[in-house]
């Protein structure tokens, strides 16, 4: 019980301080303040461009430019925690008592990142969406997907992180799949209909939120619709975790040490 006891509150220990670490070197650094500015730079230019047209907006108009800012918020939440997340885990390896710690930790104080980018677009949603029905629907449906999403690339990311000795290969790895992740909103209307973008929106875990967010905001669909898309979601973010556990854990401190010292026999 005392062993137990003492090996949680050792596991919960590293947790956060690795979190926080990771946290407050994003929050305050100035590689996080300058991805915290061209967020709301972003945010700003595509807001005012589809805002300031001179014309009235419909309500359905209206909702299309409340999913396009939903939708760019979670890519920017993807880009940043992608790039954060590329940073490599070297250093923290020989100072955490379980890879276990270690990847929550990681994990954690990265995918906070997205509370610093879901409060900057917050303020957008809501302009956007004034005087329509669904404005703090969006804004729920953004902070939890976006959360989900981002949290699941993150996971993945420092997997791959762990799984290598070079910061820029996982960088320009990160940036790749962030691409690939978001492909579907790249495609005009003509590929996206088309079979490879069947195939691009059944594989992306961004497609997913925002077929989720097009069903709530523009469509007005029922919890029950989007349940599909959100399983497909949750299914990434598990599966991302079981990856980054295994490559945690074959690259932890005793597996390295332990397949030295054979070696060394």
């Amino acid at each position: 019980m005392n062993a137990s006891a003492a090996a949680g509150g050792s596991f919960a220990k590293d947790s956060l301080r690795i979190a926080a670490r990771e946290a407050g070197g994003n929050f305050y650094s100035a590689r996080g303040s300058m991805w915290a500015v061209i967020s709301g730079i972003v945010l700003s230019l595509i807001s005012s461009n589809l805002l300031l047209t001179g014309e009235e907006f419909s309500r359905s108009e209206q909702s299309q430019v409340l999913c396009t800012i939903t939708s760019l918020a979670v890519g920017l939440g993807l880009l940043v925690a992608g790039i954060l997340a590329a940073d490599p885990v070297a250093d923290e390896k020989e100072r955490a008592t379980s890879e276990g710690a270690l990847l929550f930790g990681k994990v954690w104080g990265v995918a906070s990142t997205w509370l610093v980018i879901f409060g900057i677009s917050a303020p957008y949603i809501l302009v956007v969406g004034f005087g329509t029905s669904v404005s703090w629907t969006a804004l729920v449906y953004t902070f939890v997907l976006g959360g989900l999403c981002v949290a699941g690339y993150a996971t993945l990311i420092v997997g791959i992180s762990t799984l290598s000795r070079f910061g820029r290969g996982v960088t320009l790895a990160s940036v790749a799949i962030f691409i690939m992740m978001t492909a579907p909103t790249l495609l005009g209307t003509a590929l996206d209909e088309s079979w490879f973008g069947a195939i691009c929106n059944a594989l992306s875990p961004f497609a997913q939120v925002r077929l989720v967010l097009d069903s709530a905001i523009a469509d007005k669909e029922s919890l029950l619709v989007q349940l599909p898309h959100i399983g497909a979601l949750a299914a990434f973010a598990t599966i991302a975790a079981i990856f980054a556990a295994f490559a945690v854990r074959g690259v932890s401190p005793d597996g390295v040490m332990g397949g030295m010292r054979g070696a060394r026999v």
